[in-house]
């Protein structure tokens, strides 16, 4: 436990860690929803790096839920185009 709140402080820069520290040490499915919002986090920096200054948050977030339940990777394909760099 105390690894794991040293991980969520110093890598995921939240305070307070009790609550997700348990979260994490006991939900079997917490690893999959980390992954995931991981992957849409960096589909996101990547889209603004390469959208630039015309980057919008609400336009991503509208292209990203146009694309229904499908996969992030083929979100990211939609988002990024067939070059666009991988997760």
């Amino acid at each position: 436990m105390d690894q794991a709140k040293e991980f969520f402080v110093k890598e995921g820069h939240q305070v307070p860690v009790v609550g997700e520290t348990k979260r994490g040490t006991s939900d079997p499915t917490y690893l999959m929803y980390t992954l995931g919002k991981l992957a849409i986090l960096k589909l996101r920096a990547d889209y603004q790096q390469r959208i630039g200054s015309q980057f919008s948050l609400q336009d991503y977030h509208d292209r990203f839920t146009k694309t229904g339940t499908a996969p992030i990777k083929i979100v990211r394909r939609e988002l990024m185009g067939a070059d666009g760099p991988g997760l």
